[in-house]
């Protein structure tokens, strides 16, 4: 005989579907983002080549809006992760370190994501909005760029793999998470990790969030 659905049971199937929702919204904005703000000229290009790229305002805009899908796609993430931190932290005895750990390492992420967007937007926004006169040295295009690229791609990086790490402790703990994807995560950790130190893209990261938000979508609350 099945047991009937709790108001409690039933909110708790609601924040998961929410969560599930809102991790898939962030890897679709993140990628799309990501793409806006880093279709600039290659590091090594000629500063005529920079300085030309920026002085056309459809560029300038096209950064901005990247920045704003980032902003957009960080309050997705923030959504995901309240509700993930629940589900970890009411999973299994001794879970709670775990959670709080994800948790932590989440935010440090969308503080990563934040510099990424103020430092690849900056320059454009403040000659869009702000009035500046366009920069006539090119490094400081590059600069504010490598700022905001290498704040993603090294230290977000690190933030990520821990997070997928530690939700698949708390996922293999909780038997929440299905093995297949606990011992997969396990290795997609360490290789984001690691892999952000020679600034291999969060490919990896924005893959996980799509099957974790899937899981989310299709699992059942647990009753109270």
């Amino acid at each position: 005989m099945a047991t009937p659905a709790t108001p409690r049971t039933e909110a708790r199937g609601t924040a998961l579907r929410w969560g599930g929702i809102a991790a898939i919204v962030f890897a679709v904005l993140f990628v799309v983002g990501f793409l806006l703000v880093s279709d600039t000229p290659e590091g090594d290009e000629s500063n005529a080549k920079w300085l030309q790229y920026y002085a056309d305002s459809d560029n300038r805009r096209m950064i901005v809006t990247g920045a704003i899908v980032l902003a957009v796609a960080a309050i997705a993430f923030l959504v995901f992760l309240g509700v993930l931190r629940e589900r970890l932290r009411g999973g299994a005895p001794g879970g709670d370190w775990v959670g709080t750990t994800a948790f932590a390492s989440g935010l440090f992420f969308v503080a990563m994501l934040a510099v990424a967007a103020l430092g690849t937007a900056s320059v454009s926004a403040g000659v869009e909005f702000g009035d500046n006169p366009l920069p006539r040295d090119a490094n400081i295009m590059r600069t504010f760029e490598s700022l905001g690229v290498g704040a993603l791609v090294l230290f977000g990086a690190v933030a990520a793999g821990l997070l997928i790490i530690t939700t698949s402790v708390a996922g293999g703990r909780s038997a929440w998470l299905p093995r297949w994807l606990i011992v997969s995560g396990y290795v997609a950790g360490v290789i984001v990790i690691v892999g952000g130190l020679f600034f291999i893209p969060l490919a990896l990261f924005v893959l996980w969030m799509i099957i974790v938000g899937i899981v989310m979508l299709r699992s059942p609350a647990s009753p109270a």
